[in-house]
């Protein structure tokens, strides 16, 4: 589970990381306060990134520290939430 929260959080952080050189590579064809504002866009997006990956991280661990001391909660969760989804694809199955 661990794994599967810092994956994304670095799939995200690279889509991220991707859009802000994006950006800036789009403001060098720009000029004067469009190239500001896209300049500012790309550093918020860094920022926005570091954010990130460091909020996906703590959740991360924490989200794996909850399930070693409740394993069985976490059995419970997962039988929980696939029987819902059991319910939604038979639902739409008889439409």
């Amino acid at each position: 589970m661990r794994n599967s929260f810092k994956d994304i959080a670095d799939n995200l952080e690279e889509t991220l990381d991707n859009l802000a050189r994006s950006l800036r590579t789009a403001a060098e064809s720009l000029s004067g306060d469009a190239r500001d504002a896209v300049s500012k866009a790309a550093a918020d997006v860094g920022r926005a990134s570091e954010s990130v990956r460091k909020y996906a991280t703590a959740t991360a661990r924490k989200a794996a520290h909850e399930a070693q001391e409740h394993p069985l909660a976490v059995a419970a969760i997962i039988a929980a939430a696939a029987g819902l989804v059991a319910i939604i694809i038979s639902t739409t199955r008889q439409k």
